[in-house]
């Protein structure tokens, strides 16, 4: 009745020749070593190549680019409306400000909803008579300017912030 326990005795009583001819099962120390090491080899070069945080980075900067094209599309609706004019502001202001001012009715009224822009880097200028004006995103990817759009209805990316009036795009 003691069967498990005579397995353990007669294990120990085999001599090493009759143990040797047994085949042996299971892996190395060094084999498993060896395969975590290529699997972390494999990760490092995958997260290198992927980089999540830039893709994060490119995908925001895409919704921030789709942003000003609403404020652009809502800027030239109230301009039609208006007699070609568009909101004025002298100095740089927040884009989201303008949701609220015009003529009757407010920008906010030529677009569902006004962007939100928790970082606050939507910026907007315009003439003192309101019949040009250029806004601006800063974008976060590498190598990231500002996504600058001018009442001439050029639009693209810069590397410095703009600082008046003027459109910095060729």
């Amino acid at each position: 009745m003691k069967k498990g326990f005579t397995l353990i005795t007669d294990f120990f009583k085999k001599k090493r020749s009759d143990m040797s001819a047994q085949p042996l099962r299971g892996f190395t120390l060094i084999e498993i070593l060896i395969v975590i090491t290529i699997i972390g080899i494999l990760v490092v070069a995958l997260l290198g190549a992927l980089n999540p945080l830039e893709q994060i980075r490119k995908g925001a900067d895409a919704d921030r680019v789709n942003d000003l094209r609403q404020y652009h599309i809502a800027l030239e609706n109230y301009s039609n409306v208006n007699n070609g004019l568009y909101p004025v502001s002298a100095s740089i202001v927040a884009l989201r400000n303008l949701c609220n001012v015009g003529s009757p009715p407010p920008l906010r009224a030529y677009m569902s909803g006004c962007p939100t822009d928790a970082q606050n880097t939507h910026k907007y200028i315009s003439d003192g008579s309101g019949t040009t004006y250029v806004f601006w995103g800063k974008l976060s990817a590498k190598g990231a300017g500002f996504w600058t759009v001018c009442a001439n209805g050029k639009s693209g990316k810069v590397t410095s912030e703009p600082t008046s009036v003027n459109c910095p795009l060729p």
